[in-house]
């Protein structure tokens, strides 16, 4: 797991391992959108994967995103949707 803030993070061009980078979203089964779990990043998916289920409650489901610009910008940023 990648130990870091994202508050520290510097996103710039030359930063490659940007898209190996993964995060966790969730929703109750009788809901419609996905929300952001934890704003923890993993290094692998199968860590983030591994993370969610385990994490769950009963009636909820999870699913892993790759860190991208345009799956930060529709889950990470608290806006209307």
């Amino acid at each position: 797991m990648v130990g870091i803030s994202l508050r520290g993070l510097i996103f710039t061009d030359s930063f490659n391992i940007m898209s190996h980078l993964y995060f966790v979203v969730f929703k109750s089964k009788k809901d419609n959108d996905y929300k952001l779990f934890a704003n923890e990043i993993f290094d692998d998916e199968r860590k983030a994967n591994d993370f969610g289920r385990k994490s769950m409650k009963r009636g909820f489901e999870h699913k892993v995103l790759e860190f991208t610009k345009d799956n930060m910008d529709r889950y990470w940023y608290d806006k209307e949707r």
